[in-house]
């Protein structure tokens, strides 16, 4: 009986997906699922970043919406 490294369920997807299309959307979903947990860590951390405080990140991100909504404002017009 030979050794197997263990694989990633994410990796055992892939292949499986690329292999049968039936398991592309089990596949998307994994990696729809591992995006918000990145978007959910990267809103935990929004204080932690450039931001002394987390009032002044929500005050920085307020700012960002403002720059481009103004910009979006400006190419409709």
């Amino acid at each position: 009986m030979s050794k197997r490294p263990p694989i990633h369920i994410h990796d055992l997807i892939e292949d499986l997906a690329r292999e049968d299309g039936s398991y592309a959307i089990a596949y998307a979903l994994l990696q729809l699922a591992e995006q918000a947990k990145r978007a959910a860590r990267a809103i935990d951390r929004l204080g932690l970043a450039d931001a002394a405080t987390p009032m002044g990140a929500i005050e920085v991100l307020s700012i960002e919406l403002k720059r481009i909504a103004d910009a979006m404002e400006s190419r409709g017009s």
